[in-house]
């Protein structure tokens, strides 16, 4: 079809067809010529509701998590600033025994609360690195009291 300009068209011209049509010409008539096949039926859609209550349920936060969350922020803080005096009375060279025993309980205290393996390690470390230095500090301190 043609366009010439406004209301002025002309149908599509005619072709004709030379020779006999090819094996794939029948087969797509075929195919077209057999028909729609039999659809399966629609399968039945979950109301999109029950999916924004599981999503509402699942955002909402547990009171009991909050607290405990809010527990561990707490021993948290305790530990790091134990860690802080401690670091600071090692710079001072004001370092004393109750420094060590300080950290050692601390840790003590708080480590029967974690679950995590990472954080269990580091607890470890610390603990470890105060009874080491703890055990120093009582080797020195007797060496000053035996004359």
């Amino acid at each position: 079809m043609k366009v010439q300009g406004p209301g002025k068209t002309q149908g599509p011209s005619k072709t004709n067809k030379k020779g006999k049509t090819s094996q794939s010409d029948s087969s797509f008539e075929d195919f077209v010529a057999s028909g729609p096949s039999a659809a399966a039926p629609a399968a039945k859609t979950q109301s999109i509701a029950r999916v924004d209550a599981l999503l509402a349920v699942q955002a909402a936060e547990d009171p009991a998590a909050g607290a405990s969350r809010k527990r561990m922020r707490k021993r948290a803080n305790t530990i790091l600033d134990e860690l802080d005096r401690l670091r600071m009375a090692m710079l001072g060279g004001t370092m004393t025994v109750g420094h060590m025993v300080d950290i050692a309980d601390v840790v003590a205290a708080h480590r029967e609360n974690i679950s995590d393996p990472a954080l269990t390690a580091i607890m470890d470390e610390i603990d470890l690195r105060a009874q080491v230095e703890l055990a120093k500090m009582r080797v020195a301190l007797d060496k000053k009291a035996k004359p």
